[in-house]
């Protein structure tokens, strides 16, 4: 979740997906996901995106009452009925999802104000063959209601989810239902667009990196950047004398152009620095992990670099406002020639608190 920021000055939707671009993936990993987002007051009241990893593939909003591709090449991967079918099953599911909000608010005992009700759910793909699948719900971006599919239960993460739980529960046949689709329609399709995405979703694209120093009142930071990379998952560290360091601080943002950058930041005693200090990266795109040593004048990061970071965090909340937003390598499951994946029903997850 994002910290530190008002509820009123960003909307809810990005409070739910901010994790993804903090939290590393599993190397080599690759997921579908669907987010539904309800609003009490404010524009769009309801949205849906569908991503593929970090690459969104569909959207709907209440303003705009259709499921529309987000992708050029998601179009190829379905057929000619999907987008009229699915914008049938997005306007029925709307009402339900936004009567969620109202019920949770309810609930907590909030009569008025800006509030969310979420839902992310989805599988994963992992490069060792394995598959996950996860189903999650949130109330104003904390932890609500989450569906563990090994059980085959709904566990209430917040107190006021109890009631919904204890009667989801008792209806067996719905467990049934998520978890089929989660541990099979679903992988199928995300197989499916990674072959039809392949081009964008499986490329490989190295990271340019740099080092710097810099004073905050009388502490010393180092700071090591890599950026304009491809896939998003990258390990970053420092190491001094063989021995790795402990990261003050790091961040990775999306770049306007689907890349990624990131920093990493070790803070130094007064006049250590003259040491030898390395940053060392690592990426799938990397034949081998890349080591830049810190120079005492090693430069600053240019003013570019600077601006693209603050050009990704304005890009990304705009994205959110709009609804449009929204973390295997070749030896993914194949696909059997002549198969087509059932018709996706991702609307059918939705059910009344």
């Amino acid at each position: 979740m994002l910290r530190g920021l008002r509820m009123d000055l960003l909307p809810p939707l990005l409070l739910l997906l901010g994790g993804l671009w903090v939290q590393p993936a599993r190397a080599g990993s690759h997921s579908y996901r669907w987010f539904y987002s309800s609003l009490s007051e404010g524009v769009p009241r309801f949205s849906i995106v569908g991503f593929v990893d970090d690459v969104p593939i569909a959207g709907y909003s209440s303003d705009t009452r259709r499921m529309e591709p987000r992708a050029p090449w998601v179009e190829k991967a379905v057929d000619p009925q999907y987008w009229e079918r699915n914008t049938e099953r997005a306007r029925g599911v709307e009402p339900a999802q936004r009567a969620n909000v109202e019920i949770a608010m309810e609930r907590v005992n909030q009569t008025r104000g800006l509030h969310s009700f979420q839902l992310m759910y989805g599988c994963e793909l992992r490069g060792d063959g394995s598959i996950g699948g996860f189903q999650q719900y949130a109330y104003d971006g904390e932890d609500f209601l989450s569906f563990d599919k090994d059980r085959m239960r709904f566990i209430a993460t917040a107190t006021p989810a109890r009631l919904t739980a204890d009667r989801w529960n008792s209806e067996k046949i719905q467990a049934q239902r998520q978890k089929a689709y989660l541990e099979e329609e679903c992988i199928e399709w995300l197989q499916k667009y990674l072959q039809y995405g392949e081009e964008t979703l499986l490329r490989r694209v190295p990271p340019g990196t740099m080092v710097s120093r810099r004073k905050s009142g009388d502490r010393t930071l180092l700071t090591c950047y890599a950026y304009g990379f491809y896939p998003r998952e990258i390990e970053v560290k420092w190491i001094r004398s063989g021995v790795e360091m402990p990261l003050e601080w790091s961040q990775l943002l999306p770049n306007p152009d689907g890349t990624y950058q990131i920093k990493a930041t070790v803070e130094v005693q007064e006049g250590d620095e003259k040491n030898m200090y390395e940053c060392q990266v690592e990426h799938s795109s990397l034949p081998e992990i890349v080591t830049v040593v810190y120079e005492e004048k090693s430069p600053g990061p240019s003013i570019g670099l600077i601006a693209g970071v603050i050009l990704a965090v304005v890009l990304a909340v705009g994205l959110a406002a709009f609804g449009v937003w929204f973390a295997f390598f070749r030896n993914k499951r194949p696909v059997k020639d002549g198969y087509t994946p059932p018709r996706e029903s991702p609307a059918d997850v939705i059910q009344r608190l």
